[in-house]
């Protein structure tokens, strides 16, 4: 080839060169901006999807290294089971308790342990020259680490130790409220309850085989403490008003008229008797007889001795109106019983308990009374029966400030009416035993601190009349008053019982207040001549925290 075509085969090279350096930075820059246009799409496109966090990976322990004859400790969670590696090629293992833990060699340097009833046992190695490699006690227990795990996520913020004692769950700790610890033993117990059902299918697996006779469930030993205000202090009060109203008017009278030819004539209202035969010598009766007739009939008794008419002895209670009549052939006696009687009563009692939340308190304020009770024939014992203010509470804090409280309340009193009166055989002894009047409630209630509500209440009015009168005379206006007797009786009660909860916190020293800061015993002068019970001068001084503080 000559010089210039050699020349000009150069330059069309050179040519070709500088025409592909501008192509070359064309299609560079066409790249980053694709790679940006991409980018920029992908980030658009997280903006808009939410992101997910990736799950929290739990780092996998290593298994437990067993070497040069040592002892390792494995605690396997019940129906699970770990891997424990050996350095020497096993040759030969033994297991104490076969329904403990089931071993399988997966290799000579590794064993598969399975863990298929609670309790204890142990592993032993040996290789091929029968030299005791190491071994493994082995305890299966509750799978406490899922345990813990439900705790963390139902009830957060509380911490509980959990701890397995051979076939039981021990929780311990300090937990905010009583809800939080009864939350927290019901969920222990559902582990428990998983450990039943798998024993029911075991046992029903084996048939007629006898299964082993100390597989018990276990239970749940709860060793939580309750912190926090958890003094619960009760306020009752119990306040009846009754009123009662009696109006009577008893009207006795009898009379008697004789001279009337062979008839004598009486009334009476309130009763009489009629003595059967006229009155001997001697206080002997002998009936009257009628006149023997001529037909030789013999004579009959014939009625009561009317001369010997004895009237129901007249009372009056309280007031009264009597009158009486005598003439030579007439006799005529007139009381009138008539009473308005008006009565209030007021009862009113405060009680007031303090207790731990979860433990019952009762207070009762009163007394006791005896009962006979015959024990055989002629044998007696004294039983005693109380009276008085009682009061059993038991309160449990919630978790939300709330107080559940439930409640039996009973105040009663002696009574005079319907009483019992029991004679003793043989003696001359008598047993009056009273009647009790009790006004009583129970119930369950949920309050906030301080606050007051109605337990139980009573309005009661009862009303009742009575007339007896004498037929036809009875009903005349004004004078038929004498003839009849009547009563009326009237009744209102009022009752509520209150209660208020709180939850209490002790007094510092020298805040109490004492019933009897305030007495002071009479003078001689207060006593005998004022008729004084107490000293009505300048009171005694109440000591102080200060004063307290100092001696």
């Amino acid at each position: 080839m000559t010089r210039c075509g050699r020349e000009h085969m150069n330059n069309v090279k050179e040519t070709k060169i500088a025409m592909n350096q501008p192509r070359k930075v064309f299609g560079l820059a066409a790249a980053v901006l694709l790679a940006w246009l991409t980018a920029t799409s992908v980030v658009v496109a997280q903006s808009q999807v939410p992101q997910r966090l990736a799950p929290a990976t739990k780092a996998i322990a290593q298994p437990p290294l067993l070497a040069g004859g040592a002892s390792i400790d494995l605690v396997v969670p019940l129906y699970q089971s770990r891997v424990v590696t050996v350095v020497t090629p096993a040759n030969r293992v033994s297991v104490a308790n076969p329904d403990v833990a089931d071993i399988v060699v997966i290799s000579p340097t590794e064993l598969y342990v399975l863990g298929k009833d609670l309790g204890t046992t142990n592993v032993l190695l040996w290789d091929n020259s029968s030299h005791l490699i190491g071994a493994i006690n082995v305890e299966v227990q509750h799978d406490l680490d899922t345990l813990k795990r439900k705790f963390a996520e139902l009830l957060p913020g509380q911490p509980i130790e959990v701890r397995a004692s051979q076939r039981s769950i021990v929780l311990s700790g300090r937990v905010s409220d009583v809800e939080a610890m009864n939350a927290a033993t019901r969920i222990a117990s559902t582990f428990l309850a998983q450990v039943q059902t798998a024993q029911k299918a075991q046992e029903f697996k084996q048939g007629s085989a006898s299964p082993r006779p100390d597989k018990s469930v276990g239970e749940v030993i709860n060793l939580l403490q309750v912190g926090g205000a958890q003094q619960v202090m009760l306020e009752v009060k119990v306040a009846e008003i009754a009123r009662t109203e009696v109006r009577s008017l008893d009207a006795q009278f009898n009379s008697i008229a004789r001279g009337l030819g062979n008839f004598t004539v009486g009334g009476v209202n309130g009763g009489a008797t009629f003595p059967p035969g006229l009155f001997a010598p001697g206080n002997l009766k002998y009936p009257v007889f009628q006149t023997p007739t001529a037909s030789g009939v013999p004579a009959q008794p014939w009625g009561p001795a009317i001369t010997e008419f004895l009237p129901s002895t007249q009372t009056i209670t309280n007031q009264g109106l009597f009158a009486s009549f005598l003439d030579k052939n007439f006799l005529f006696n007139l009381a009138l019983d008539a009473a308005k009687q008006q009565g209030l009563a007021r009862i009113l009692a405060e009680p007031t308990l303090t207790t731990l939340s979860g433990q019952e308190a009762k207070f009762v304020s009163g007394g006791e009374f005896p009962i006979p009770v015959p024990q055989g024939f002629s044998a007696v014992t004294i039983d005693f029966k109380q009276f008085g203010v009682a009061v059993k509470f038991l309160p449990v804090v919630l978790n939300s400030g709330h107080i559940n409280l439930t409640l039996n309340v009973s105040v009663s009193e002696l009574a005079s009416n319907n009483t019992v009166t029991l004679a003793v055989p043989g003696t001359s002894s008598t047993f009056t035993i009273p009647s009790l009047t009790e006004r009583s409630a129970t119930g369950v209630v949920e309050l906030s601190d301080g606050q007051t509500i109605g337990l139980a209440g009573l309005l009661s009015e009862t009303t009742s009349s009575l007339i007896t009168r004498f037929p036809g005379l009875g009903s005349i206006p004004v004078l038929g008053a004498l003839f009849r007797s009547q009563s009326y009786q009237k009744g209102e009660t009022e009752l509520v019982i209150l209660i208020t909860p709180r939850l209490a916190r002790p007094l510092p020293p020298g805040k109490i207040r004492l019933p009897t800061d305030a007495y002071v015993e009479p003078t001689d002068i207060d006593f005998f001549f004022r008729g004084q019970m107490e000293h009505n001068g300048p009171k005694k001084p109440v000591p102080s925290a200060t004063d307290d503080a100092t001696k």
